[in-house]
């Protein structure tokens, strides 16, 4: 099969390997669509930090955003069938261990990140194998495209669930990203009173205003407590959803927030966070919460889209084919200003 493998800094190449083969309890997955992050980014770059730190063994497939076909399955196998749509979960857990045999695969001491860190291979391919345990079927109604998206929408909205947004809340997103913008629409959906979202890029900006965010503010022409001021008046910020990775919004949250708010950081910030207010965030009985995964929350995310409540292919801003994928590198950091969620097309 073909398959994009980052080999190191600025280096992908769409290369053949050996397309893997089910054993007991593992399915062998054709994909059709996979989202690009800017995890992914990151890793080719060589700017995540934990590829500083080495645990990111080259060469490896990226990949942790996908939606396909089920074409093959081991003997043990009961839930799927030849022909199923599915998505799949972004870590691979051993499948022995306490935690896992009760269901809890996130704090498998052994698991494995899809297409990240010490990574399980990634969608970056024409096929991903996965065990059964960690795929959930796509409803028909739901498109591949919505499919591929499953991952940051559930991400999004287990930084909302962090932050324990409540129904009347007032809400402030950092950040315009796809992640943002989703966790913007679902802290909405869970009954957030007023919820803005702050950014730099009017063409994002727009996009999370038609996806159903009350107001944006835009950092590079007008004063962040400006804008707080005009959009939650005597309200304030209840709570801060951190997805910009800009440690200066981090700072400034400590000085935003109401009493007894919360913050839920879901950015990567690749640096220390330097002169954090601590005292500010103990005296007014903040809290920062990080926010790192979406296990568990893709069957609401599924849920949410089967339904019509949430749609997200109204993000994606650019299609390639697999054998694109350099070019879409590139264009990731080129077409900043217009890019949310680009996506690889196999078919």
């Amino acid at each position: 099969m073909k398959a994009a493998r980052i080999y190191g800094a600025n280096d992908i190449r769409v290369v053949e390997i050996e397309t893997p083969k089910p054993e007991d309890h593992e399915v062998l997955c054709k994909v059709v669509r996979a989202g690009m992050c800017g995890t992914d980014y990151a890793i080719y770059s060589g700017e995540f930090s934990f590829v500083k730190q080495g645990l990111v063994p080259m060469p490896m497939t990226p990949g942790h955003e996908w939606s396909g076909t089920v074409v093959a399955k081991g003997e043990k196998v009961t839930f799927f069938n030849e022909g199923d749509r599915v998505v799949g979960d972004t870590c691979v857990s051993c499948g022995h261990c306490y935690e896992c045999l009760i269901g809890q695969y996130g704090k498998c001491k052994k698991c494995q990140p899809v297409g990240t860190i010490n990574p399980w291979d990634g969608a970056y391919a024409e096929y991903i194998l996965m065990p059964e345990r960690h795929l959930m079927k796509l409803h028909d109604s739901i498109s591949f495209e919505n499919g591929a998206c499953v991952e940051p929408a559930a991400t999004a909205l287990y930084s909302v669930e962090i932050a324990d947004v409540k129904i009347g809340d007032t809400v402030l997103v950092l950040g315009s990203g796809p992640i943002g913008i989703a966790a913007a629409k679902l802290a909405k959906l869970m009954g957030a009173s007023i919820v803005a979202i702050v950014g730099r890029k009017d063409f994002k900006l727009q996009k999370s205003l038609e996806f159903g965010v009350d107001a944006a503010i835009n950092t590079s022409k007008t004063e962040l407590r400006d804008g707080i001021r005009d959009i939650f008046g005597r309200f304030g910020v209840d709570k801060i959803i951190e997805a910009s990775g800009s440690t200066a919004l981090l700072n400034e949250s400590a000085k935003i927030l109401n009493l007894g708010g919360a913050v839920s950081a879901v950015a990567f910030y690749e640096k220390t966070v330097q002169d954090f207010p601590i005292d500010e965030f103990v005296f007014n009985n903040l809290t920062l919460k990080g926010s790192a995964g979406s296990l568990g929350m893709y069957r609401p995310i599924l849920r949410l889209m089967e339904t019509g409540m949430l749609d997200m292919s109204s993000l994606i801003t650019g299609t390639y084919s697999l054998d694109e994928v350099p070019q879409a590198m590139v264009d990731m950091k080129e077409k900043n200003e217009t890019r949310i969620k680009p996506i690889i097309k196999f078919d």
